[in-house]
């Protein structure tokens, strides 16, 4: 993963073009880069030969001739200061291509994208005959058809975006950098992606949970060109979203509605939604769509209502919302900006019919003209009034919706982000404990496939499940009349690896589908699915399943030889499991690398270790879990308030469970985050360090706390010294941190260390410390 030179795509205020315009996409693309640019581009359409081009190159480059597509090409516009290249050509860049562009971190866009364009500080880099106007979402789409289809329905609802890119056959730029380029952007709010293939998961994933995490992201996935036959959104990529924290959208006019949401509605904490309507039939419609995308209509309070009847007598609250009746413009703008200042209030949905007397072009322009709170929804019913009505209402930046159920179906979206991001950062109980010999079940199963066996017999079957605890009474042995059986299968997904995924035999319903590693949350949120709740009432089978499901997602990341599995589960009515006497699992002599068969970063388990520092103090260090809440939350506390101030550069009173979830549900891809405990008090921790890499894995950021009570044995050192190996081993190049002046246990530590500590002009209060991993390396040797 890297965002490295990708900025030049949206900063870029010149730009050399290469090759002459031989189709109307391409002369597009030179009439949108001269109505852009203060500058006019360097054209170069002299024969494609690296001796023609310039010393001194623009930092951005558009290709429009395949002819220049070569390496010597490519070679010269690293060598002269180009950064990123448009291949706007036919066809696709090549390997060739790419290799040559890497020695100079040269970025290429392309092949079949329609390009890029930032509606504030950039060029108009884009094959579209619309130009985008400016907004607060960035609109991120693999499909050129698509992307010219999201902006002309934008510019017709007067809808802006921040930036827009489409990526098109992603040869090198993909989705996933440029998740990462929005989550870091100030100027986008929110971001609306689409995807048609995902070619590298692990990268994928890590940069939705990324951007997830700090803005919404809603994703439309559309169907592989070689899925033929298949019926649907893919069942595993809704998965993968939904664990990356993505809301998925079900259709292009989900994505669109979706997308008026998040430019137009400001963020709120609740969906608490009020229905007003000037007849009680469109309150009705309006209530029914709330309740059919699962929100709860809004009832305003009695105080509220006395102040609503006295500028609209007409008005009325009734079971299904505020019906206005036949009162005029006037006290319908009254009325909406009343039932707005109700705390009861967090959205306001107004269902308006073209009755006799009261026409939706009069009450536009009345609502325009009032100014009225962001959170007002408005449906205009009907069709010939109704159409000028909405586009009138996308003028005058309303969020209009055509139908009530449209409307609903976009808060929905917004709900779920919210729902989504909870359970994600819920915290989950301690995983079971696995005994199995994994080198020796490794080393089994690699004798076993070199001598061409595929599938294990019942024996090797039954010996895997049992050293991993899936085993229960033996097959037959009280399993009579067990209360719920399930099918536990893990196979090979084109694109995301290793799947998982459990079905409840005794029902109609869909599989679930997850992926390893799953702890005990993620393993319910699966049943959950797959049982369509018949198991809420059954703890006990429903906890003997969770379990199983995490045993089995270790023996996934475990034992790489594996590439499906097939178990039937029984479980008895009080929890017990029964053995499976047809499980079947296949292994393969060659496996894939680790990145390709897991989606997810598994927990580095091989960083655990004992160490034993001055005065004989013993201490474990390993990798944090999403588990270890309560342990960080009470070291936290039991800090003095200066040890809080030195560490978080404040004082803080309070640590919410928000933000110990930040500190134990980490990337491992991304983060590398040490917990340490004493030996003889293994539930206590003693200190913990981090370093969290930037998405371009270039450099990193550490910090490091210990507690005053171990204070004094080298457990600092110890820990920075492990998050500095580690760092190298990642590729990290630079490792930095920012100490407060005053905290001079730390700077000498970084001194002795072989941190070069800068000082800041800027704030006195404060240094930041910087080593190379390559320098500290050499110098511990």
């Amino acid at each position: 993963m890297t965002l490295r030179n990708i900025d030049a795509l949206f900063t870029s205020q010149e730009v050399m073009v290469l090759g002459r315009p031989g189709t109307p996409a391409q002369q597009q693309l030179l009439a949108n880069i001269h109505g852009s640019s203060e500058h006019n581009p360097r054209h170069v359409t002299a024969r494609a030969a690296a001796g023609n081009l310039p010393d001194n190159a623009p930092a951005l480059a558009v290709l429009l001739d395949k002819r220049w597509g070569r390496p010597d090409v490519i070679k010269a516009l690293g060598a002269a200061g180009c950064r990123a290249l448009y291949w706007a050509a036919k066809g696709d860049p090549g390997d060739n291509l790419l290799r040559a562009a890497r020695p100079y971190n040269l970025r290429l866009l392309g092949g079949r994208s329609a390009g890029v364009c930032d509606t504030r500080r950039g060029l108009n880099l884009t094959t579209l005959a619309l130009a985008p106007s400016a907004g607060k979402v960035a609109l991120i789409s693999q499909s050129q058809s698509l992307t010219a289809a999201a902006l002309d329905w934008a510019l017709g609802r007067n809808i802006g975006f921040s930036w827009i890119a489409c990526t098109g056959a992603e040869a090198d730029i993909d989705t996933a950098d440029l998740l990462d380029h929005a989550a870091l952007d100030p100027r986008t709010r929110a971001v609306v992606l689409q995807i048609g293939a995902i070619h590298e998961p692990r990268k994928f994933m890590s940069a939705a949970r990324a951007a997830s995490r700090v803005k919404p992201v809603l994703v439309l996935q559309t169907r592989r060109v070689f899925d033929n036959g298949a019926a649907g959104p893919d069942p595993v990529r809704s998965a993968a979203f939904e664990r990356a924290g993505l809301v998925e959208c079900e259709s292009l006019g989900g994505l669109f509605d979706g997308l008026a949401a998040l430019e137009l509605l400001p963020t709120v904490r609740h969906d608490r939604i009020v229905v007003v309507g000037n007849g009680a039939g469109v309150c009705a419609l309006g209530t029914d769509a709330l309740r059919r995308a699962a929100l709860l209509p809004a009832e305003i309070d009695d105080a509220t209502v006395r102040v609503l009847t006295k500028l609209a007598p007409r008005a009325r609250r009734t079971s299904v919302g505020i019906d206005l009746q036949n009162s005029n413009d006037p006290q319908t703008v009254d009325a909406l900006r009343t039932v707005l200042a109700d705390d009861n209030a967090d959205g306001v949905l107004l269902v308006h019919s073209p009755v006799a007397g009261h026409p939706h072009a009069s009450l536009v322009r009345a609502i325009a003209a009032a100014e009225l709170d962001a959170r007002l929804m408005t449906v205009w019913l009907g069709l010939q009034t109704a159409t000028p009505a909405r586009h009138d209402s996308g003028q005058a930046r309303l969020a209009t919706f055509a139908s009530p159920d449209e409307a609903a179906r976009a808060v929905g979206y917004r709900r779920r982000y919210n729902d989504t991001r909870q359970l994600l950062t819920a915290t989950p109980p301690p995983d079971p404990r696995v005994g199995a010999d994994v080198e020796d079940i490794r080393h089994r199963m690699a004798k076993l496939a070199s001598n061409h066996v595929q599938w294990l017999s019942s024996r090797d079957t039954h010996d895997v499940l049992a050293a991993y605890g899936i085993i229960g009474a033996p097959s037959g042995q009280h399993a009579a009349d067990p209360s719920i059986r399930v099918r536990v299968q893990i196979t090979h997904h084109a694109e995301f690896g290793m799947v998982m995924s459990v079905s409840d035999e005794s029902l109609g319903v869909e599989a679930a589908y997850g992926f390893a590693p799953l702890d005990t949350l993620l393993a319910r949120r699966m049943l959950e699915g797959a049982s369509a709740g018949r198991l809420a009432g059954t703890e006990p089978a429903f906890d003997t399943l969770a379990s199983a499901l995490v045993r089995l997602s270790k023996l996934t990341v475990d034992l790489w030889h594996v590439v499906q599995l097939d178990v039937h589960l029984a479980i008895g009515p009080h929890g017990r499991l029964h053995t499976p006497a047809d499980s079947l699992i296949e292994i393969t002599p060659s496996p894939p690398p680790e990145r390709q068969r897991l989606a997810m970063a598994p927990y580095p388990a091989r960083m655990r270790h004992r160490v034993t520092l001055r005065g004989e103090a013993t201490y474990i260090v390993r990798a944090i879990r999403p588990s270890d809440e309560p342990m960080v939350l009470g070291l936290l506390e039991s800090l003095s308030p200066e040890e809080i101030r030195l560490r978080f550069f404040n004082y803080i009173r309070h640590f919410s469970h928000d933000m110990a979830a930040r500190i134990t549900q980490v990337d491992y891809d991304r983060e590398i985050s040490l917990v340490v405990s004493a030996a003889d008090t293994p539930d206590e921790l003693a200190g913990m360090g981090t370093i969290i890499a930037d998405p371009d894995g270039r450099a990193a950021e550490f910090a490091v706390l210990v507690h005053h009570r171990h204070t004094g044995v080298g457990l600092g050192r110890h820990l920075l010294d492990c998050l500095l190996r580690q760092a190298g081993a990642h590729g990290i190049e630079t490792v930095y941190g920012d100490v407060l002046s005053q905290n001079r246990p730390m700077l000498s530590l970084a001194r002795s260390m072989g941190f070069k500590i800068h000082f800041s002009l800027e704030d006195a209060t404060s240094v930041r410390a910087e080593i190379s991993t390559g320098d500290y390396a050499s110098g511990s040797k």
